[in-house]
């Protein structure tokens, strides 16, 4: 296992550093602009989008392979015991989305090598983009194998929320078309009902006899156009499963998905997974130029449940470690 530093682009916050895992089946390359995986390279193809240069994930607004922070999805404002957070409004003016105008996924973050582990940290001032507290944070990247893990870790000296995920945008058979064919597997009997800002609720729908039932392997693109108020007014999936975990904190298998010749695990000790099918296009090309056309990959973004904070969920208390870990395995379709 190694690790190669090389510069990646210059950008308007400054130079942005490449950081290349490689073994002897993978490579995979981590930038120190937002954490964001680059590159996955597996048997020949790369299986993540993203863009050539730093300034074009600065100006994306799809958060093409970084982490999301301090709280991924949607949430309109926070409350804590008897405080309530106004949290700054990025989508539409309604709401938070990701993290907020700047979020993690716009930051630079110090790098530390250690091995073959890159960690990057960052120091999320108190009232940046709302949340309360100064957080650190630490993600961890290692590649083993077949297998990119992640790890994050964050401490903060008040009571905070914190919702970490990776958004890496994934297609099996390589950048370019469309993943409709991929077959998906969730460990998932439940989605999360979201309000017409698709923010979670509160409740919940069973996904048995709707779109939503992945417990058996199927296309994503086979129930993906069937109207249903959940699925209909984003263009496709863009929902939070719960996953149908041993007890709680296990790291367990949640997800697998499978294209032509390659597919995925996904591994997390995380309660839930949103499923993003890449509802939109848009005209800023990708890598090597491809272009961004609907349904292009499709997102597995690790989480507790959105909102939930807010819903009488927990939130981080100050001094309290938050710690979550999830790993990407992949393997050849024939060895299954």
């Amino acid at each position: 296992m190694s690790i190669t530093v090389f510069p990646f682009s210059e950008s308007r916050l400054g130079p942005v550093t490449g950081y290349r895992l490689s073994s002897s089946e993978l490579t995979v390359t981590v930038l120190s602009l937002g954490g964001i995986v680059h590159q996955i390279l597996y048997r020949g193809k790369d299986l993540v989008c993203g863009f050539d240069s730093a300034d074009a994930y600065l100006n994306s607004s799809c958060y093409y392979g970084a982490v999301i922070g301090r709280c991924c999805n949607r949430m309109r404002s926070l409350r804590i015991g008897g405080t309530e957070y106004a949290l700054s409004r990025n989508e539409k003016g309604t709401n938070q989305l990701h993290g907020g105008f700047t979020g993690f996924d716009k930051k630079i973050w110090h790098a530390e090598m250690d091995g073959d582990r890159l960690s990057l940290t960052y120091l999320s001032p108190d009232g940046e983009e709302g949340f309360p507290g100064n957080l650190q944070v630490r993600v961890t990247y290692q590649v083993t194998d077949s297998a990119l893990s992640i790890r994050y870790e964050a401490i903060s000296d008040r009571d905070t929320a914190v919702n970490l995920t990776n958004h890496s945008y994934f297609n099996l058979d390589g950048i370019g078309g469309t993943v409709l064919d991929h077959r998906l597997f969730l460990d998932a009997d439940r989605i999360s009902v979201c309000d017409d800002l698709h923010i979670p609720t509160g409740d919940y729908l069973p996904c048995e006899g709707t779109p939503f039932d992945f417990r058996a392997s199927k296309p994503i693109g086979r129930d993906i156009r069937t109207p249903h108020p959940q699925l209909t007014p984003w263009g496709g999936y863009d929902n939070n499963f719960l996953l149908q975990k041993p007890s709680p904190g296990d790291f367990s298998l949640a997800a697998r998905a499978e294209g032509k010749e390659i597919g995925m695990q996904v591994w997390t000790d995380r309660s839930c997974v949103q499923l993003y099918t890449s509802n939109d296009e848009h005209d800023a090309p990708m890598k090597n130029g491809t272009r961004q056309i609907r349904h292009r990959a499709f997102c597995l973004e690790t989480q507790e449940e959105p909102n939930g904070v807010n819903l009488g969920g927990s939130f981080l208390p100050a001094g309290a470690p938050y710690e979550a870990a999830t790993t990407f395995r992949f393997y050849p379709i024939s060895d299954q």
